[in-house]
């Protein structure tokens, strides 16, 4: 089990260090240097990195934890595809992906336009739903943070124990014709009042 955390963790970093952050200086240099060359070196090296990745994605699900010598195989792919002595990246370019890319090039960039286009309607009316739940939750609990409000401070109010808050909610106040007429009425309880007349 440590032996595979291990193996995990040392793949991530070759792969972060070494098939990341190296190519991506090499890069720069090249931009800076403005070598033709290197452009096309890195440019096959990050499209071969990107479909890898892509890649990696579903074998880390179904491949890592039965397949031995699993992390320790992607380090050794990052590192054929990366360095200079191996070409590992110029030659899956040549060989598989640039005549993959060019036998489907129309049919990718007219997905690529239905996307575009789709997707802004799509997320167009995906925000506006959004937007309308944020609105309702915004005021449902702006209207609940105040009735607990509400109640806290009419709590601090009155203090009462807890005998006389259960009586006060489940009693129901008998106000007679002459207290309603004459205003004389104690505060009791307020949840349900019943007039009675008594003749």
């Amino acid at each position: 089990m440590q032996l595979t955390m291990f193996s995990v963790l040392l793949s991530r970093l070759v792969i972060l260090c070494l098939g990341i952050l190296y190519p991506a200086y090499a890069s720069y240099k090249a931009i800076r240097n403005k070598s033709p060359k290197d452009y096309v070196k890195w440019m096959m090296y990050w499209v071969v990195f990107s479909l890898f990745l892509a890649f990696e994605t579903f074998t880390d699900i179904f491949l890592a934890f039965w397949f031995p010598f699993y992390y320790e195989i992607k380090i050794l792919i990052v590192l054929w595809l990366m360095l200079p002595a191996t070409r590992g990246s110029s030659i899956l370019y040549r060989k598989f992906v640039h005549p993959m890319l060019t036998q489907h090039e129309e049919e990718l960039d007219t997905y690529i336009e239905r996307a575009k286009t789709d997707g802004y309607a799509v997320f167009r009316e995906l925000s506006g739903v959004a937007l309308q739940y944020l609105a309702t939750f915004v005021v449902r609990a702006t209207a609940m943070l105040q009735t607990v409000a509400h109640r806290s401070t009419s709590n601090l109010r009155q203090p009462q124990s807890v005998a006389s808050v259960k009586t006060d909610v489940s009693v129901t106040e008998t106000i007679t014709t002459e207290e309603v007429t004459t205003g004389v009425r104690t505060r009791r309880g307020q949840r349900n009042v019943n007039v009675v007349n008594v003749d």
